[in-house]
C-alpha cells in the first residue's frame, strides 16, 4: 500500500490502523488465493492431459489384442 494511504487510515487512530491491517491481509491472502488457483489450474490441465493419452493408448491396446 501507498504511504499515503497509511497516512490516511493513521488519522484515524488504532481503528484506523485496523482497518488498514484488514484491508492488507485480505490483500495480500486474495493475491495468494490467485497464484494458488492459477498452479492448480495448471496442474489440473497436465493431469486431463495424461488421462486422454492413457485413455488412448489403452483403447488402442484393446484394438490390438487378439
Amino acid at each position: 500500500m501507498p504511504p499515503e494511504l497509511i497516512t490516511a487510515f493513521g488519522q484515524f487512530g488504532p481503528l484506523g490502523l485496523m482497518i488498514w491491517y484488514l484491508v492488507w491481509r485480505e490483500r495480500t491472502g486474495a493475491e495468494k488465493r490467485d497464484q494458488i488457483e492459477r498452479e492448480r489450474i495448471e496442474s489440473d490441465k497436465a493431469l486431463a492431459s495424461a488421462l486422454t493419452a492413457l485413455t488412448v493408448t489403452i483403447n488402442n491396446m484393446d484394438r490390438r489384442a487378439p
